[in-house]
């Protein structure tokens, strides 16, 4: 199995940076690696790619050490076994609200004493039965996968404490887009406001926390600054974000 650097890096207390992809690209997931970035971003909700090409990228990010973080398109049981089955070290799982929904996708992300996710220890996260004993298997399983919530509504905002607070989840990521429309479209410093309450909650239970979008542009590294002084560890930014950035400024100066 799979050592999670990510994740023990991040229970060190110290920042990961992330790059994400939402179409199939193995080759950016290897550009990552190459360039030392600590986890990719694969992103199957808002991302058009199945599990079957997010398992290649898992193995494109293996090659490099680079820890598969897959944003799944829904909580559901099933959806969470298939992407961890295929490898993913991680879990972002949208729309998150309550501590009873947060306890769900802890069951279904761990093996027993903590959850009830279905055993695979004949998978490619167990060398293909080659591999541990189930139960030193289960054992790694469940201390190795990070497992990360995202807070997209004011309700989820509400409870961020007590669902970071629950056995099994690592920590939450604020959406800033949907949790923006959630909040009927206000002033941005209402939801900046919304956000620090969330980085409170969360680092006061000792979780950790990740935000994303809320003006993180790669042409705006104060924001991260902000965020990074703040205590949020999670950070990242998208493909499209850094060609937009660096092929923006090529054509500008040489236009």
């Amino acid at each position: 199995m799979h050592l999670n650097k990510t994740k023990a890096k991040l229970l060190k207390g110290e920042i990961a940076l992330g790059g994400g992809v939402n179409f199939y690209a193995p080759i950016i997931v290897e550009l990552y690696g190459v360039m030392g970035f600590d986890w990719v971003w694969i992103d199957c909700e808002h991302g058009s790619s199945n599990d079957s090409e997010t398992e290649n990228m898992i193995r494109a990010a293996e090659l490099y050490d680079l820890t598969p973080i897959v944003r799944v398109p829904n909580s559901a049981p099933s959806t969470i076994l298939r992407f961890l089955d295929r490898g993913a070290q991680g879990l972002i799982v949208p729309h998150i609200s309550t501590v009873q929904e947060a306890e769900e996708v802890s069951r279904a992300s761990h093996y027993y004493p903590i959850g009830d996710r279905s055993s695979s220890t004949g998978g490619r996260t167990n060398r293909l039965g080659s591999g541990l004993s189930p139960e030193e298997y289960y054992r790694q399983a469940n201390a190795e996968t990070l497992v990360i919530t995202m807070v997209e509504t004011p309700e989820a905002v509400e409870n961020a404490g007590a669902i970071a607070a629950v056995e099994g989840i690592d920590g939450v990521l604020v959406g800033s887009s949907d949790l923006t429309q959630a909040m009927g479209m206000p002033d941005g410093s209402k939801v900046d406001a919304a956000i620090q309450n969330v980085i409170k909650s969360v680092r006061d239970k000792g979780k950790i926390v990740g935000v994303a979008g809320a003006g993180m542009t790669v042409n705006n590294m104060p924001r991260y600054r902000q965020f990074a002084e703040q205590g949020v560890q999670l950070l990242s930014a998208n493909v499209q974000e850094f060609i937009r950035q660096s092929g923006g400024e090529f054509l500008k100066q040489l236009s």
